[in-house]
């Protein structure tokens, strides 16, 4: 129930059904009637940490099943990192926080918020289990770079994933029913002083599809 809540939030605190830039395809094949858009969300952003949220649209009579979307690129900007795991965790209660003195009126909204990142990220965290049987430590994912974290992701399976991402996290696997949107979020951290201005990121399709895409952030 507290992720359909965010779920909804996210998506009726916008006035499109598919809010923010077009993502354009740089290579692959793209399957037909599915546009994607990512959108920066400045009320949960706070430098230099970023919240973006990716919105998959499905315009055909079929289901569009999502085996794995995976960051490539944020802004060309070297050492980008996407929160996961713990810190996930500890960003969640940070960013709900701050957003609870800011914005006192909303504070039912933004517990559900809080209920959601919590219960899904932090799966393991009351035990510390981290590892995930490939030898990953906690601090591992705390100075993982993208392309890291796209490695580690590589060797681990769906229930691992699990354990470190919230189901409407992008880098989880997912459907989109016909002639319906769906939106996942990202957060990213980039150096400082550095603002990204595009992301560019590959999904792979149930279908047998690959396709990689670029979508500007208006910020």
């Amino acid at each position: 129930m507290k992720f359909l809540l965010l779920t909804m939030l996210l998506l009726t605190s916008c006035a499109s059904y598919n809010p923010g830039n077009y993502a354009h395809v740089k290579s692959g094949k793209h399957p037909k009637d599915l546009p994607i858009n990512a959108e920066y969300y400045r009320d949960y952003s706070n430098f230099p940490l970023h919240f973006v949220n990716v919105t998959f649209g499905n315009k055909s009579e079929d289901w569009r099943r999502v085996k794995s979307v995976k960051v490539t690129n944020v802004g060309g900007i070297d050492k980008s990192r996407i929160i996961v795991g713990p810190d996930l965790v500890y960003w969640s209660k940070g960013i709900t926080r701050k957003l609870k003195i800011d914005s006192h009126n909303t504070r039912m909204v933004l517990g559900a918020i809080a209920g959601a990142f919590a219960v899904g990220a932090g799966v393991s965290a009351s035990n510390g289990n981290y590892d995930l049987g490939i030898g990953l430590a906690a601090g591992a994912l705390a100075t993982a770079t993208v392309a890291d974290l796209n490695v580690i992701f590589d060797k681990i399976d769906s229930l691992e994933i699990a354990k470190l991402v919230p189901p409407d996290h992008l880098y989880s696997p997912f459907s989109i029913p016909p002639n319906l949107f769906i939106t996942k979020w990202v957060v990213f951290q980039t150096p400082k002083g550095e603002i990204p201005k595009y992301i560019d990121f590959e999904v792979k399709y149930l279908s047998g599809e690959t396709a990689s895409y670029r979508t500007k952030l208006s910020i």
